[in-house]
């Protein structure tokens, strides 16, 4: 009886782990550790875009992620990051970003080469979600 008790603990130990590392590895965690490193920039307002997170690529401690903001005030303009994050702990954190796209972008013309690097581009008079790194 004694050993069956101990099976069971130690396999509900085991299934919780997994379960907690599981947890850890879905597009809405990466979502929510993304939009957690973009407000940390004062000049972001992340409140005129949403955010879409369209892959997620996980890898051990790290993940591979494409994102795309999209504009709320014009739903045909948007930009597209890649962000590269690493688990610390229990927390996913961004390590890099590079923009790999955008579309309908008014007056930048759909050019990232007006914005500082990781600076997805944004229509005229927007904050763009800054990718820093």
């Amino acid at each position: 009886m004694r050993k069956f008790s101990i099976a069971v603990i130690a396999g509900t130990l085991l299934l919780s782990a997994c379960s907690m590392t599981g947890g850890l590895k879905s597009k809405d965690v990466i979502k929510g550790a993304i939009e957690a490193h973009l407000k940390g920039n004062p000049h972001l307002s992340m409140q005129n875009f949403n955010t879409v997170v369209e892959d997620v690529k996980f890898k051990d401690d790290t993940a591979d992620a494409l994102v795309k903001f999209v504009s709320k005030a014009d739903a045909t303009s948007s930009v597209e990051v890649r962000y590269q994050l690493k688990l610390e702990g229990r927390e996913w954190k961004v390590t890099s970003s590079q923009p790999v796209g955008s579309q309908g972008m008014g007056g930048h013309g759909g050019s990232m080469g007006s914005m500082p690097p990781g600076h997805p581009a944004v229509p005229q008079g927007q904050a763009a979600p800054e990718a820093s790194h």
